[in-house]
């Protein structure tokens, strides 16, 4: 008897302590994911509730940080303070409605502007990333409908326990264009190192661009609908813009249709013609959304004519278009002495791997090489090691410019991939990586941190080890 009521107080005790505890990590420590990327989210909310006047206010993902530059915009549109509100398409679009709707006021325009995809297109919503971008603001808490707060609290445990770990460990610190102190005051992405099309060929397939009208979802036309009707009643109007696409990467011919239904389901003015916002690739960075400097200029132009051609203003702008920059193509030093267990095609920025050799196929190791024939390798196709089922590892070196979607489906017995490289942001990756492998993605151990929260990596956390 006296067993069974020890075993009734302990497992009470611990029913209490591990929640408390869980609270005290989440909520009790210092911010411990200030200078990533998300880390940027609280001061956006800031500066739309403190800019002055009447504002236009720039709502949508990473696509509005990296694509627009406010100063220009504020220096075309006189009488106007312009807010970008655009953050990181894995929170999700609904959640940047959320987030913004409190802070509307009458005369505001907002332009609501998602990136052409499914996922921002419909209520999707990433708790762990939420949690992140909420770290040290949470307050933000209460913008947020509750069925995004039961989501939040599914995914409370995983962030306590994170944000213990860095707090005992040191937080990330991350370095390259992912990083809060690549936003300026304005919240626009401004690095040297968005200098250029770093994509192999020139856009990323793991992202096709296209207009189809089922990419809209009910979910999102409710949400969107709650969203214009709220702004009405504060004395602001919603708009829809399209987003910088990149044209290798763009099948326009849906865009009819899509426009035909969006405008029907959103009840939204469309501002400008879609077409004109696919852009060649010499304009892109590193996604088929996020423009380099220059390309950052000549979205901007465009989005200032649209803008004026909505309020009947007839003033020219004043705005000279740069020159394209260059593609970007880089040797790389490195250990090649695997490259005839591959097969390759030619891009513009050197080769991609799409598959194996024979010889490549029998291997239990391999190492992507950095170069074949004197030409650097910079991307592995989407299922290239699809038949490689006697592979336990892969290594792949710096660099690999992109891995595409389902790389190493069809390898049951892959273990581990090694990454070399300490920068993530070097590296893009779909949502797709990992599909159809249970390996572990083993990482510089100094780049953990950084990995674990990268714009492209974040979502492969709990995959990532520090490297043997």
């Amino acid at each position: 008897m006296m067993k069974k009521i020890w075993i009734f107080w302990t497992s009470l005790v611990l029913l209490l302590v591990i929640p408390i505890t869980l609270l005290a990590w989440g909520f009790g420590l210092p911010a411990q994911f200030s200078e990533t990327f998300l880390g940027e989210l609280k001061y956006k909310v800031q500066r739309l509730a403190e800019a002055p006047g009447r504002r236009i206010v720039l709502v949508g993902g990473s696509s509005l940080a990296f694509g627009v530059d406010t100063g220009l915009m504020e220096r075309e549109l006189p009488g106007f303070s312009v807010v970008n509100f655009g953050m990181y398409a894995a929170l999700g679009t609904t959640v940047m409605l959320d987030l913004s709707e409190p802070e509307l006021r009458e005369g505001d325009i907002v332009l609501l502007i998602p990136e052409q995809q499914a996922q921002t297109l419909s209520d999707f919503f990433d708790p762990g990333v939420a949690w992140q971008g909420l770290d040290g603001a949470f307050d933000l808490l209460l913008r947020l409908p509750k069925e995004k707060l039961g989501r939040l609290t599914g995914a409370f445990p995983a962030f306590a326990g994170e944000k213990l770990r860095y707090f005992l460990t040191g937080s990330p610190q991350p370095q390259g264009v992912y990083a809060r102190a690549s936003f300026d005051g304005a919240g626009d992405v401004v690095s040297p190192l968005c200098a250029q099309n770093e994509m192999p060929g020139g856009f990323d397939g793991n992202v096709p661009v296209r207009f189809d009208p089922s990419l809209l979802t009910e979910e999102f036309v409710q949400r969107v609908g709650e969203y214009r009707r709220a702004a009405e009643g504060r004395g602001a109007e919603v708009w829809y813009g399209f987003c910088p696409m990149n044209a290798l990467a763009t099948d326009t011919s849906g865009i009819d249709d899509f426009c035909g239904a969006l405008s029907e389901a959103l009840s939204l003015p469309l501002v400008g013609d879609p077409m004109d916002s696919v852009l060649p690739a010499g304009w892109f960075f590193d996604t088929n959304f996020h423009l380099n400097s220059s390309g950052r200029t000549v979205y901007t132009r465009l989005l200032i004519r649209n803008i004026k051609a909505m309020l009947g203003d007839s003033s020219p702008t004043q705005i000279a278009l740069p020159a394209m920059p260059p593609m970007a193509s880089e040797g790389w030093e490195g250990d090649s002495g695997d490259a005839g267990c591959f097969t390759y095609e030619t891009t513009q920025t050197g080769l991609t791997v799409t598959g194996l050799t024979p010889e490549g196929l029998r291997r239990a190791a391999l190492t992507v090489p950095a170069e074949f024939e004197g030409q650097p390798v910079t991307a592995i196709a989407q299922g290239a090691f699809s038949q490689a089922a006697a592979l336990e590892r892969v290594t792949i070196q710096g660099n690999i410019r992109a891995i595409g979607d389902g790389a190493f489906s069809g390898c049951g017995a892959l273990a581990e991939i090694l990454l070399t490289g300490t920068d993530p942001g070097a590296c893009r990756v779909g949502q797709g990586l990992l599909d159809g492998t249970w390996a572990t993605v083993y990482v510089p151990g100094e780049s953990l941190g950084d990995y674990r929260t990268n714009y492209f990596w974040s979502q492969y956390a709990d995959r990532l080890a520090a490297g043997p």
